[in-house]
Protein backbone atom coordinates (compact mmCIF):
# COMPACT_ATOMS: atom_id res chain seq x y z
CA UNK A 1 0.00 0.00 0.00
CA UNK A 2 1.60 3.26 -1.23
CA UNK A 3 0.74 6.00 0.74
CA UNK A 4 1.28 9.84 -1.29
CA UNK A 5 3.40 12.47 0.53
CA UNK A 6 0.17 15.12 1.17
CA UNK A 7 -0.04 17.85 -1.35
CA UNK A 8 0.02 20.71 1.05
CA UNK A 9 1.57 21.12 4.74
CA UNK A 10 0.13 21.83 7.83
CA UNK A 11 2.36 23.97 9.85
CA UNK A 12 1.96 23.93 13.93
CA UNK A 13 3.04 27.01 15.32
CA UNK A 14 5.52 27.44 18.06
CA UNK A 15 4.65 27.85 21.74
CA UNK A 16 7.38 29.61 24.33
CA UNK A 17 9.65 26.25 24.59
CA UNK A 18 7.46 23.78 24.34
CA UNK A 19 6.08 23.06 20.49
CA UNK A 20 3.22 21.31 19.98
CA UNK A 21 3.40 18.17 17.38
CA UNK A 22 -0.37 17.07 17.20
CA UNK A 23 -2.97 17.63 19.20
CA UNK A 24 -3.99 13.90 18.90
CA UNK A 25 -2.71 11.04 21.63
CA UNK A 26 -2.20 8.19 19.40
CA UNK A 27 1.28 6.14 19.56
CA UNK A 28 4.38 7.99 18.54
CA UNK A 29 7.79 7.42 17.81
CA UNK A 30 11.06 10.12 17.71
CA UNK A 31 14.10 10.26 15.06
CA UNK A 32 17.02 12.07 13.94
CA UNK A 33 17.72 13.10 10.39
CA UNK A 34 20.83 14.89 8.20
CA UNK A 35 21.80 18.26 10.24
CA UNK A 36 19.80 17.15 13.37
CA UNK A 37 16.56 17.38 12.62
CA UNK A 38 13.78 15.83 14.25
CA UNK A 39 10.82 13.68 13.14
CA UNK A 40 8.26 12.47 14.50
CA UNK A 41 5.76 9.82 13.50
CA UNK A 42 2.56 9.41 14.95
CA UNK A 43 -0.76 7.99 14.66
CA UNK A 44 -4.09 9.70 14.52
CA UNK A 45 -7.26 7.10 14.13
CA UNK A 46 -5.56 4.42 11.31
CA UNK A 47 -3.36 7.29 9.68
CA UNK A 48 0.46 7.34 9.94
CA UNK A 49 1.67 11.18 9.62
CA UNK A 50 5.45 12.00 10.02
CA UNK A 51 6.30 15.54 10.59
CA UNK A 52 9.56 17.14 10.79
CA UNK A 53 10.85 20.31 12.17
CA UNK A 54 12.33 22.78 9.63
CA UNK A 55 12.95 26.24 10.11
CA UNK A 56 12.00 26.42 13.67
CA UNK A 57 8.07 24.41 12.08
CA UNK A 58 6.61 21.53 12.33
CA UNK A 59 5.85 20.57 8.70
CA UNK A 60 3.61 17.21 8.72
CA UNK A 61 2.73 14.94 6.02
CA UNK A 62 0.62 11.52 5.48
CA UNK A 63 2.67 8.76 5.29
CA UNK A 64 0.09 6.44 4.91
CA UNK A 65 -4.14 6.99 4.70
CA UNK A 66 -4.68 3.77 7.09
CA UNK A 67 -1.95 1.62 8.55
CA UNK A 68 -2.75 -1.98 7.67
CA UNK A 69 -3.12 -3.35 11.12
CA UNK A 70 -5.94 -1.56 12.09
CA UNK A 71 -8.95 -1.83 13.42
CA UNK A 72 -7.59 -3.98 16.54
CA UNK A 73 -5.32 -1.30 17.44
CA UNK A 74 -1.39 -0.45 16.61
CA UNK A 75 1.54 0.31 18.55
CA UNK A 76 4.88 2.06 16.92
CA UNK A 77 7.97 0.36 17.66
CA UNK A 78 10.68 3.32 16.66
CA UNK A 79 11.09 5.01 13.23
CA UNK A 80 14.89 5.84 11.54
CA UNK A 81 16.01 8.53 9.29
CA UNK A 82 18.61 8.25 6.64
CA UNK A 83 20.84 10.12 5.26
CA UNK A 84 18.79 11.26 2.56
CA UNK A 85 16.22 12.22 5.44
CA UNK A 86 13.86 8.90 4.21
CA UNK A 87 11.60 8.24 7.27
CA UNK A 88 11.10 4.55 8.00
CA UNK A 89 8.69 3.63 10.99
CA UNK A 90 8.28 0.10 12.68
CA UNK A 91 4.84 -1.02 13.75
CA UNK A 92 2.93 -3.39 15.37
CA UNK A 93 -0.75 -4.31 16.05
CA UNK A 94 -1.96 -5.22 19.42
CA UNK A 95 -2.83 -8.72 19.05
CA UNK A 96 0.78 -9.45 18.26
CA UNK A 97 0.10 -11.06 15.10
CA UNK A 98 1.38 -8.43 12.35
CA UNK A 99 4.28 -6.12 11.96
CA UNK A 100 4.24 -3.54 9.35
CA UNK A 101 7.17 -1.47 8.17
CA UNK A 102 6.60 2.05 6.30
CA UNK A 103 9.54 3.44 4.29
CA UNK A 104 9.47 6.24 2.83
CA UNK A 105 11.10 6.48 -0.77
CA UNK A 106 11.30 8.77 -3.78
CA UNK A 107 7.60 8.30 -4.80
CA UNK A 108 5.82 8.40 -1.54
CA UNK A 109 5.82 6.28 1.43
CA UNK A 110 5.78 2.57 0.86
CA UNK A 111 3.85 -0.12 3.74
CA UNK A 112 5.32 -3.77 3.93
CA UNK A 113 4.53 -6.36 5.71
CA UNK A 114 7.12 -7.66 7.78
CA UNK A 115 5.61 -10.65 9.12
CA UNK A 116 2.12 -11.86 9.84
CA UNK A 117 1.05 -14.74 11.80
CA UNK A 118 -1.26 -17.45 10.90
CA UNK A 119 -1.24 -19.79 13.56
CA UNK A 120 -3.06 -19.55 16.78
CA UNK A 121 -0.93 -19.48 19.73
CA UNK A 122 1.78 -17.98 17.87
CA UNK A 123 2.84 -13.90 18.93
CA UNK A 124 5.01 -11.51 18.00
CA UNK A 125 7.33 -9.81 20.60
CA UNK A 126 8.09 -5.64 20.75
CA UNK A 127 10.34 -5.67 17.54
CA UNK A 128 12.69 -3.14 17.03
CA UNK A 129 14.12 -0.98 14.14
CA UNK A 130 17.76 0.64 13.56
CA UNK A 131 19.85 1.62 10.40
CA UNK A 132 23.17 -0.82 9.06
CA UNK A 133 26.37 0.44 7.89
CA UNK A 134 24.67 1.74 4.64
CA UNK A 135 21.78 3.54 6.04
CA UNK A 136 19.20 1.05 5.07
CA UNK A 137 16.49 0.20 7.84
CA UNK A 138 16.94 -3.13 9.51
CA UNK A 139 14.17 -5.09 11.41
CA UNK A 140 14.93 -6.97 14.60
CA UNK A 141 11.67 -9.07 15.84
CA UNK A 142 11.07 -12.79 17.69
CA UNK A 143 7.72 -14.86 17.82
CA UNK A 144 6.88 -17.35 20.14
CA UNK A 145 4.86 -20.79 19.32
CA UNK A 146 2.14 -22.19 21.04
CA UNK A 147 4.76 -24.68 22.41
CA UNK A 148 6.72 -21.90 23.73
CA UNK A 149 10.05 -22.24 21.21
CA UNK A 150 10.52 -19.29 20.28
CA UNK A 151 12.55 -18.05 16.73
CA UNK A 152 14.59 -14.33 16.03
CA UNK A 153 14.81 -13.07 12.79
CA UNK A 154 16.24 -9.82 11.29
CA UNK A 155 14.90 -8.68 8.31
CA UNK A 156 16.28 -6.08 5.67
CA UNK A 157 15.65 -4.22 3.05
CA UNK A 158 17.09 -6.13 -0.48
CA UNK A 159 16.57 -5.87 -4.18
CA UNK A 160 14.06 -3.84 -5.02
CA UNK A 161 12.66 -2.93 -1.78
CA UNK A 162 11.58 -6.45 -1.15
CA UNK A 163 12.40 -7.31 2.60
CA UNK A 164 14.11 -10.66 3.28
CA UNK A 165 14.34 -12.17 6.81
CA UNK A 166 17.82 -14.01 7.96
CA UNK A 167 17.28 -16.37 10.74
CA UNK A 168 19.56 -15.67 14.02
CA UNK A 169 18.35 -18.73 16.50
CA UNK A 170 16.88 -22.18 15.43
CA UNK A 171 15.40 -25.19 16.96
CA UNK A 172 13.08 -22.52 19.02
CA UNK A 173 15.71 -21.46 21.22
CA UNK A 174 14.93 -20.28 23.83
CA UNK A 175 11.98 -21.49 25.47
CA UNK A 176 10.01 -18.53 26.35
CA UNK A 177 6.15 -17.39 27.94
CA UNK A 178 6.34 -14.45 26.77
CA UNK A 179 7.23 -13.44 23.29
CA UNK A 180 10.69 -12.45 23.58
CA UNK A 181 11.67 -8.28 22.26
CA UNK A 182 14.08 -7.83 20.08
CA UNK A 183 16.36 -5.02 19.04
CA UNK A 184 18.76 -4.47 16.24
CA UNK A 185 22.03 -2.34 17.34
CA UNK A 186 24.61 -1.00 14.81
CA UNK A 187 28.06 -2.43 17.00
CA UNK A 188 31.37 -1.31 14.99
CA UNK A 189 30.06 -1.17 11.67
CA UNK A 190 27.79 -4.34 12.19
CA UNK A 191 24.40 -5.60 13.07
CA UNK A 192 23.96 -6.97 16.50
CA UNK A 193 20.64 -7.66 17.66
CA UNK A 194 19.24 -7.94 21.35
CA UNK A 195 16.79 -10.35 22.47
CA UNK A 196 15.37 -10.49 25.88
CA UNK A 197 13.25 -13.07 27.64
CA UNK A 198 11.56 -14.37 30.72
CA UNK A 199 14.86 -13.40 33.48
CA UNK A 200 17.43 -13.02 30.85
CA UNK A 201 19.06 -10.97 27.46
CA UNK A 202 21.66 -12.34 24.96
CA UNK A 203 23.53 -10.16 22.72
CA UNK A 204 23.49 -12.17 19.67
CA UNK A 205 26.78 -11.22 17.32
CA UNK A 206 27.20 -12.11 13.54
CA UNK A 207 29.98 -15.12 12.75
CA UNK A 208 31.41 -15.74 9.69
CA UNK A 209 28.84 -17.24 7.43
CA UNK A 210 25.08 -17.51 8.30
CA UNK A 211 26.46 -18.23 12.29
CA UNK A 212 25.58 -16.00 15.29
CA UNK A 213 27.09 -15.82 18.55
CA UNK A 214 25.03 -15.28 21.47
CA UNK A 215 26.39 -13.61 24.79
CA UNK A 216 24.29 -13.32 27.78
CA UNK A 217 23.95 -10.00 28.99
CA UNK A 218 22.16 -10.80 32.32
CA UNK A 219 20.02 -13.66 34.03
CA UNK A 220 17.90 -12.60 37.05
CA UNK A 221 16.87 -15.29 39.50
CA UNK A 222 12.68 -14.34 39.86
CA UNK A 223 10.60 -11.80 37.58
CA UNK A 224 9.12 -11.69 34.30
CA UNK A 225 10.71 -9.42 30.77
CA UNK A 226 8.17 -7.30 29.72
CA UNK A 227 7.51 -4.73 27.08
CA UNK A 228 10.51 -3.50 24.77
CA UNK A 229 14.18 -3.59 24.49
CA UNK A 230 16.22 -0.81 23.39
CA UNK A 231 19.79 -1.00 22.83
CA UNK A 232 22.63 1.66 22.04
CA UNK A 233 26.44 1.29 20.96
CA UNK A 234 29.34 3.95 22.73
CA UNK A 235 33.25 3.88 23.51
CA UNK A 236 33.47 -0.56 22.99
CA UNK A 237 30.22 -0.89 24.89
CA UNK A 238 26.56 -2.08 24.37
CA UNK A 239 24.13 -0.79 26.70
CA UNK A 240 20.85 -2.29 26.82
CA UNK A 241 17.53 -1.02 28.53
CA UNK A 242 14.79 -3.45 29.56
CA UNK A 243 12.24 -3.94 32.09
CA UNK A 244 11.34 -6.89 34.41
CA UNK A 245 8.51 -7.08 36.28
CA UNK A 246 8.43 -8.49 39.93
CA UNK A 247 5.04 -8.94 41.10
CA UNK A 248 5.49 -10.59 43.96
CA UNK A 249 7.62 -7.72 44.83
CA UNK A 250 5.53 -5.25 43.11
CA UNK A 251 7.85 -4.08 41.79
CA UNK A 252 8.30 -3.47 37.54
CA UNK A 253 12.55 -3.00 37.21
CA UNK A 254 14.01 -1.26 34.66
CA UNK A 255 17.37 -3.23 33.84
CA UNK A 256 20.51 -0.89 32.63
CA UNK A 257 23.29 -3.12 31.24
CA UNK A 258 26.50 -2.52 29.95
CA UNK A 259 28.62 -5.02 28.00
CA UNK A 260 32.14 -4.25 27.31
CA UNK A 261 34.58 -6.67 28.55
CA UNK A 262 32.68 -7.71 31.62
CA UNK A 263 28.78 -7.44 31.69
CA UNK A 264 27.61 -5.02 34.29
CA UNK A 265 23.59 -4.89 35.04
CA UNK A 266 22.15 -2.20 37.28
CA UNK A 267 18.78 -1.28 38.68
CA UNK A 268 17.41 2.35 37.11
CA UNK A 269 13.63 2.71 38.15
CA UNK A 270 12.24 -0.02 40.42
CA UNK A 271 8.30 1.07 39.45
CA UNK A 272 8.44 1.76 35.60
CA UNK A 273 8.62 0.71 32.23
CA UNK A 274 11.54 1.36 30.30
CA UNK A 275 10.65 4.04 27.19
CA UNK A 276 13.86 5.13 25.46
CA UNK A 277 17.32 4.98 25.75
CA UNK A 278 19.99 7.25 24.52
CA UNK A 279 24.20 7.94 24.98
CA UNK A 280 25.42 11.25 25.56
CA UNK A 281 29.21 11.94 25.56
CA UNK A 282 29.76 7.91 25.44
CA UNK A 283 27.05 7.73 28.29
CA UNK A 284 23.65 6.13 28.51
CA UNK A 285 20.35 7.80 29.59
CA UNK A 286 17.46 6.25 30.68
CA UNK A 287 13.16 7.36 29.95
CA UNK A 288 11.00 5.74 31.20
CA UNK A 289 7.17 6.01 32.44
CA UNK A 290 5.63 5.37 35.65
CA UNK A 291 2.05 4.01 36.05
CA UNK A 292 1.15 5.30 39.73
CA UNK A 293 -2.74 3.88 40.72
CA UNK A 294 -5.69 6.24 41.76
CA UNK A 295 -8.75 4.56 42.66
CA UNK A 296 -9.40 2.22 39.43
CA UNK A 297 -7.41 4.55 37.58
CA UNK A 298 -3.80 5.11 37.07
CA UNK A 299 -1.42 8.37 36.45
CA UNK A 300 1.53 8.25 34.36
CA UNK A 301 4.38 10.42 35.67
CA UNK A 302 7.48 10.70 33.11
CA UNK A 303 10.85 9.72 34.21
CA UNK A 304 14.69 10.12 33.48
CA UNK A 305 18.10 8.78 34.59
CA UNK A 306 21.78 8.96 33.53
CA UNK A 307 24.17 6.18 34.56
CA UNK A 308 25.23 8.03 38.12
CA UNK A 309 21.63 7.62 39.31
CA UNK A 310 20.39 11.49 38.72
CA UNK A 311 16.72 11.21 37.98
CA UNK A 312 14.08 13.58 37.23
CA UNK A 313 10.43 13.68 36.54
CA UNK A 314 8.35 15.23 33.77
CA UNK A 315 4.84 15.42 33.24
CA UNK A 316 3.35 13.52 30.72
CA UNK A 317 4.43 10.00 29.45
CA UNK A 318 7.89 9.75 27.71
CA UNK A 319 7.30 8.65 23.76
CA UNK A 320 10.32 9.15 22.73
CA UNK A 321 14.34 10.35 23.91
CA UNK A 322 17.48 11.28 21.69
CA UNK A 323 20.21 12.85 21.72
CA UNK A 324 21.37 15.44 19.17
CA UNK A 325 23.93 17.63 17.40
CA UNK A 326 26.58 19.22 20.02
CA UNK A 327 24.57 16.87 23.10
CA UNK A 328 21.40 18.87 22.80
CA UNK A 329 18.69 16.23 24.56
CA UNK A 330 15.63 16.15 22.60
CA UNK A 331 11.97 14.96 24.56
CA UNK A 332 8.65 13.43 22.88
CA UNK A 333 5.81 14.18 25.60
CA UNK A 334 2.49 12.96 25.39
CA UNK A 335 0.25 14.86 27.62
CA UNK A 336 -3.00 16.47 27.77
CA UNK A 337 -2.31 18.78 24.95
CA UNK A 338 -1.29 15.84 22.63
CA UNK A 339 2.15 15.07 21.49
CA UNK A 340 4.63 18.02 22.56
CA UNK A 341 8.47 17.60 21.44
CA UNK A 342 11.13 19.83 23.88
CA UNK A 343 14.86 20.57 23.48
CA UNK A 344 17.18 20.99 26.27
CA UNK A 345 20.90 22.06 25.67
CA UNK A 346 21.85 19.76 28.71
CA UNK A 347 20.20 16.90 30.25
CA UNK A 348 17.31 17.76 31.99
CA UNK A 349 18.22 17.52 35.65
CA UNK A 350 14.93 20.04 37.47
CA UNK A 351 13.58 18.14 40.54
CA UNK A 352 10.39 19.02 41.95
CA UNK A 353 9.59 17.98 45.29
CA UNK A 354 5.92 17.22 46.97
CA UNK A 355 3.80 16.99 49.90
CA UNK A 356 -0.25 16.51 50.63
CA UNK A 357 -2.87 15.56 52.63
CA UNK A 358 -6.41 15.10 52.69
CA UNK A 359 -6.82 18.21 53.92
CA UNK A 360 -6.20 20.02 50.60
CA UNK A 361 -2.77 21.22 52.15
CA UNK A 362 -0.17 21.02 49.11
CA UNK A 363 3.45 22.43 49.48
CA UNK A 364 7.27 21.67 48.23
CA UNK A 365 10.14 22.93 46.29
CA UNK A 366 11.81 22.96 43.16
CA UNK A 367 15.41 22.23 43.53
CA UNK A 368 17.89 24.88 42.43
CA UNK A 369 14.98 26.99 41.52
CA UNK A 370 14.32 30.91 42.90
CA UNK A 371 11.79 32.29 40.37
CA UNK A 372 8.93 31.71 38.81
CA UNK A 373 5.73 29.61 39.58
CA UNK A 374 4.66 25.96 40.05
CA UNK A 375 0.89 24.69 38.45
CA UNK A 376 -0.51 22.48 41.33
CA UNK A 377 -3.26 19.76 39.64
CA UNK A 378 -6.02 17.71 41.44
CA UNK A 379 -6.30 14.36 39.85
CA UNK A 380 -8.89 11.53 40.50
CA UNK A 381 -9.56 8.59 38.54
CA UNK A 382 -12.90 9.41 35.88
CA UNK A 383 -12.43 12.70 36.31
CA UNK A 384 -10.37 15.15 33.88
CA UNK A 385 -7.07 16.92 36.23
CA UNK A 386 -7.98 20.12 37.96
CA UNK A 387 -5.64 23.01 38.19
CA UNK A 388 -6.19 23.91 41.70
CA UNK A 389 -3.56 26.75 41.83
CA UNK A 390 -0.68 28.32 40.20
CA UNK A 391 1.57 29.61 43.11
CA UNK A 392 4.95 31.73 42.83
CA UNK A 393 8.60 30.13 43.90
CA UNK A 394 9.84 31.92 47.01
CA UNK A 395 13.75 32.75 46.62
CA UNK A 396 14.77 28.72 48.21
CA UNK A 397 12.59 27.49 45.84
CA UNK A 398 9.76 26.32 48.08
CA UNK A 399 5.62 26.48 47.24
CA UNK A 400 2.54 25.93 48.97
CA UNK A 401 -0.79 25.66 48.07
CA UNK A 402 -4.87 25.29 49.72
CA UNK A 403 -7.31 22.59 48.04
CA UNK A 404 -10.63 21.86 48.94
CA UNK A 405 -10.52 18.52 51.33
CA UNK A 406 -10.99 15.84 49.25
CA UNK A 407 -12.91 12.63 49.96
CA UNK A 408 -12.23 10.21 47.65
CA UNK A 409 -8.56 8.72 46.53
CA UNK A 410 -6.89 11.68 44.72
CA UNK A 411 -3.19 12.32 43.64
CA UNK A 412 -1.70 15.92 43.55
CA UNK A 413 1.00 17.23 41.16
CA UNK A 414 2.90 20.10 40.85
CA UNK A 415 4.01 21.18 37.75
CA UNK A 416 7.49 23.96 37.20
CA UNK A 417 7.79 24.41 33.05
CA UNK A 418 11.50 25.72 33.24
CA UNK A 419 11.35 29.43 31.44
CA UNK A 420 14.56 28.30 28.98
CA UNK A 421 12.95 25.70 27.66
CA UNK A 422 9.61 25.10 28.27
CA UNK A 423 9.87 21.23 30.32
CA UNK A 424 7.56 20.61 32.46
CA UNK A 425 9.31 19.07 35.66
CA UNK A 426 7.04 17.69 37.67
CA UNK A 427 6.33 15.47 40.93
CA UNK A 428 3.17 13.39 41.24
CA UNK A 429 2.66 11.89 44.84
CA UNK A 430 2.66 8.19 44.79
CA UNK A 431 0.24 7.60 47.45
CA UNK A 432 -3.24 8.93 46.88
CA UNK A 433 -4.52 11.14 49.74
CA UNK A 434 -8.44 10.78 50.99
CA UNK A 435 -10.68 8.24 51.50
CA UNK A 436 -8.91 5.01 51.18
CA UNK A 437 -5.53 7.14 50.67
CA UNK A 438 -4.01 8.96 53.25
Amino acid sequence: MIGLIAASALFFPITSGAELVSSSRGASALAFGPGATPSVAYVDGCALYVARRISARWTRRLAVRCLALAPSGLELAGAVVDAHGRVSVLARNAAGSKLVLVRQTASGFRQQTVVRTRTRGTLLGAPGIALDPKGSPVVAYALRRASLDTFLRLVRVGRGGRLVATPITLRGFPSAMRPPAAAPVLVRGRIHVIEAFGTEAIEWIPQNGRKWLGQFLFSSIRGDGFGPVYAAAAGGATWTAATLLEPEFGESDVLLTQRADTETTSTVFTHAQVAALAVAAGQPEIAANEAVPVGDGTATAGLLADVNGATTELDGAIEGYAVGAGGARNVLLESYRGIEWFASPARPSVQVELRGDATGAVSGRVVGASGGSVDVFREAPGLPRTLVATVPLARDGSFSANDQPVTSPTLYRAVYRDPATGIPYARLLRMPVGRAGN
